[in-house]
């Protein structure tokens, strides 16, 4: 079974090829120059582009991949100073490509992106889709499919607008390989004969060659062992009229493969000899090491162990063999690499040792100025803390003399309350008692006097009556027992309805609230309430109170005549003062909203901890 020098399986032979083909660079070189000659070129006229992008490919072409990549790099540099879209892209692409051969993924991302961004600000959707097919390429190699045909669904699109119709039988051919991975058999050949159709019609038979062994391979999975020997023969046909040596190897293993995997060991055998025997010829000693694979297990599925075991021996020595070789050609480049390095270290040296003075001069002026800068920012940071210190203090001072006003306050209510509760009003009573004990005598003896008696009787209770209301309002014991909602329901019950009609609505006051806010919050819509009812001479007042999961607002609304909030004699006569400063002890808001015959709007929001 073929591998490549990665030691891919049968199933990745196709992906080999279509790293090999469908990767390629945008503009398509009809045959590799020789180095020495381009390198002469070079030498005359060092700053073409063109000539670099060759030698490029050359040096990719004949495996001296780091070499290519220096170059690559030094056309992208020289591209994006001389504001040249096209080679800055196709350089990026083929870093991009040598990154990703190298399984540095993420690079190679890097390196498309910034051809991607390139090609956006030109516009031009022919390089925009060849890059979107790369990307591609990289998201199969991370498994995520579905991004992959996302890709190449684009850059499909794209390239059938600029009717590219090699770049889609591409976008077609990569999409079979998704569908192949995912094991969408019927959806891999579809896609894959789809490519193969327009390779045809274009005779490009490179193409047409990895398309057949792509059938080829899917019919294998589907166990359509004649179908794919149908494809691989046709793959053969084609190579050998070709004359491409490295496909008719590839292809002859690719057969004899199959036919170990159909149990003809005889055949498996001849094919896999005739891949080596070529293969050999051409130094392709990773077609070789794969030959041999495919051969130990066409004589282990056989039954012919022994063998199986002799072509496996083979097969390490031929991979030992390989992995020197590679060794070899990665010290090469190793050295050209180093060599190239060691005359641009030399380069930036000279550069250095002509700047390294002005360098000092500008580094330690920088200092200096760093140091002054850090002092200065360390002594506003200092200013800074101290301030918010301060103004934390004073805030937490604020805070602790309004507590202590409105604790005194409700005190001195509590204090007043009782005194007319439990002095003037027992007095009251008293009074009453005595008045009704003379009320008797008045009508017994001087019926002429009962109605002052009556009438005085009258205002007795009356004052009783008012006594106990002005106290109820300065302490309210239903309050304390049956909560915010339901004690200024019982408030606003209390006030005259046909002088005044009442709207009251609450919302979430089930559970009750902390003391201190349900205290300020009746205080203030007592407040509120009283000025509509003394100021305002409105016909109605809506009240709403919503309690929320970490917030509580009032609104009291009415339809009286308003003033002017600007007027602050008056704002602050109406007691409209004292209500922002029992909220704002609650770290609430208040928004107040007047005008003249427009009514008053004071709505209310104060935040509840935990």
């Amino acid at each position: 079974m073929y591998k490549s020098k990665n030691q891919f399986t049968m199933r990745a032979l196709c992906r080999f090829l279509i790293v090999l083909l469908l990767l390629s660079p945008i503009r398509i070189l009809a045959q590799s120059p020789h180095i020495d000659s381009l390198n002469a070129e070079l030498k005359k006229y060092p700053d073409n582009l063109m000539l670099r992008l060759k030698l490029a490919k050359a040096q990719l072409d004949g495996g001296n991949i780091d070499t290519a990549q220096l170059l690559y790099a030094e056309v992208a540099a020289a591209a994006d100073k001389q504001n040249n879209a096209v080679d800055f892209i196709e350089a990026h692409i083929n870093i991009g490509r040598i990154y990703a051969d190298k399984g540095e993924n993420v690079k190679a991302f890097g390196s498309y992106e910034l051809a991607l961004k390139k090609a956006d600000k030109t516009n031009d959707k022919d390089l925009t889709a060849h890059i979107y097919k790369h990307i591609g390429a990289l998201y199969i190699s991370w498994k995520k499919f579905n991004e992959a045909l996302g890709y190449y669904d684009k850059a499909e699109a794209l390239a059938r607008q600029v009717n590219n119709e090699e770049l889609v039988a591409d976008c077609q051919n990569n999409k079979g390989t998704v569908y192949e991975q995912q094991l969408k058999y019927d959806k891999a050949i579809s896609a894959y004969k789809s490519a193969l159709a327009v390779y045809t019609k274009q005779h490009n038979t490179a193409k047409i060659s990895m398309a057949l062994s792509n059938v080829a391979i899917v019919y294998k999975f589907q166990k359509n062992y004649g179908s794919s020997l149908e494809y691989n023969l046709k793959a053969l046909a084609l190579s050998e009229k070709t004359g491409d040596k490295w496909m008719m190897a590839a292809t002859y293993n690719n057969i004899g493969n199959l036919y170990g995997e159909m149990g003809e060991y005889k055949n498996a055998l001849a094919y896999c000899n005739k891949s080596i025997a070529i293969a050999k010829k051409i130094n392709a000693i990773e077609i070789v090491e794969a030959a041999y694979e495919s051969m130990a297990d066409a004589a282990a599925k056989a039954g012919d162990y022994k063998d199986a075991f002799n072509y496996h021996k083979l097969y390490a020595t031929t991979k030992d063999k390989f992995i020197n070789v590679e060794s070899t050609k990665q010290l090469s480049e190793l050295n050209v690499k180093f060599e190239t390095e060691r005359r641009q270290k030399l380069i930036q040296q000279q550069q250095f040792e002509i700047s390294r003075r002005n360098t000092t001069i500008i580094v330690i002026a920088a200092l200096f100025a760093g140091v002054i800068i850090i002092g200065l920012q360390s002594y506003r940071s200092y200013r800074l803390k101290q301030r918010h210190v301060l103004q934390a203090a004073i805030l937490n001072q604020q805070d602790i003399a309004t507590k202590g006003i409105i604790q005194a306050e409700e005190k001195e209510r509590k204090r007043i309350a009782a005194d007319l509760h439990d002095g003037v009003g027992q007095l009251f009573s008293a009074v009453r008692m005595n008045l009704s004990s003379l009320m008797e005598r008045v009508v017994l003896t001087n019926t002429d006097e009962q109605a002052l008696a009556e009438k005085t009787l009258a205002m007795v209770d009356e004052s009783c009556k008012e006594v106990r209301t002005i106290a109820h309002q300065m302490m309210p014991n239903i309050l304390l027992k049956i909560g915010l909602a339901s004690a200024i329901k019982d408030f606003v019950n209390k006030i005259d309805s046909h002088h005044l009609k009442v709207n009251l609505e609450a919302y979430g006051l089930d559970e009750r609230l902390d003391n201190n806010v349900e205290i300020v919050l009746y205080r203030v819509v007592q407040e509120c309430v009283n000025n509509v009812i003394k100021h305002s001479r409105a016909s109605r007042l809506d009240i709403n109170l919503t309690r929320e999961t970490d917030n509580i607002s009032v609104t009291i609304e009415d339809n009286g005549i308003g003033f002017n909030t600007a007027d602050k004699m008056k704002f602050e006569g109406i007691g409209l003062k004292n209500i922002i400063t029992r909220v704002a002890y609650l770290k609430g808001t208040v928004d107040i909203s007047s005008d003249q015959n427009k009514g008053t709007l004071v709505a209310i929001y104060i935040p509840l901890t935990a």
